[in-house]
């Protein structure tokens, strides 16, 4: 009878495979309960909405650009796009350069006065100072080539001032007869200071000779202009 019930009461023994599965089980919950969790306020939480903010700022910024480049002066845009290319004119430290970007400024003020010639001639006063300056900034580039040591630039100032007051005055006198009676006489104005401070006779040159070889100054050996007595 004890014999019988000592063999009834043996102790278990664990199957081999149970225990590889159990193992194997224990092992992969742990994996899961100890990796480290992320933080709920993480520095890419944080980052994802300034990161969005951004993306929608370029994306206006660049339908606004595109926007305005089609603007007219007396829009709402047109100070975007003035603002783009004042922008362009300070980043360019060729003086060459410089001066070929501000003569296409100034042919993009023609074209946008002639423009509202066409379409809002009431807009025509601020086109046409808008042109004005523009002539102003590109006339005034010119004369620092002009002074310039190096003949290549004088020459280069030449030959811009010369396609400058050709193609100008032709679209000046035909948008002038578009514009309203009292706006006639402002681009006329524009357009006699232009050609003016564009033509050869205002080069100094150097030693006399203009940029090309003129005599737009006066010799180096020329005796002083008399003083007029008044």
């Amino acid at each position: 009878m004890t014999e019988q019930r000592s063999q009834l009461l043996e102790r278990p023994v664990m199957r081999v495979q149970f225990r590889n599965e159990l193992r194997g089980r224990l092992m992969s919950e742990a994996v899961v309960v100890l990796a480290p969790r992320q933080s709920r306020f993480s520095f890419a939480a944080m980052l994802r909405p300034a990161l969005a903010a951004a993306a929608i700022v370029v994306l206006v910024s660049a339908g606004a650009t595109s926007a305005a480049a089609s603007s007219l002066p007396g829009d709402a845009l047109y100070a975007v796009k003035r603002a783009g290319e004042d922008v362009r004119v300070a980043l360019t430290f060729d003086d060459v350069a410089r001066t070929q970007l501000l003569s296409e400024l100034t042919d993009r003020r023609l074209a946008e006065l002639a423009e509202i010639a066409k379409r809002r001639p009431s807009s025509a006063p601020t086109a046409t100072q808008e042109y004005a300056d523009a002539v102003n900034n590109f006339a005034n580039a010119l004369d620092k080539l002009r002074e310039a040591d190096s003949e290549d630039k004088r020459n280069a100032a030449q030959a811009l001032a010369e396609a400058a007051r050709a193609k100008h005055k032709a679209v000046l006198d035909a948008v002038k007869d578009q514009l309203p009676a009292d706006a006639q006489s402002d681009v006329q104005k524009v357009n006699d200071d232009e050609q003016e401070r564009t033509s050869p006779s205002n080069d100094p040159g150097r030693g006399g000779q203009g940029g090309t070889g003129g005599t737009g100054g006066r010799p180096s050996n020329a005796p002083p202009r008399p003083t007029p007595k008044k």
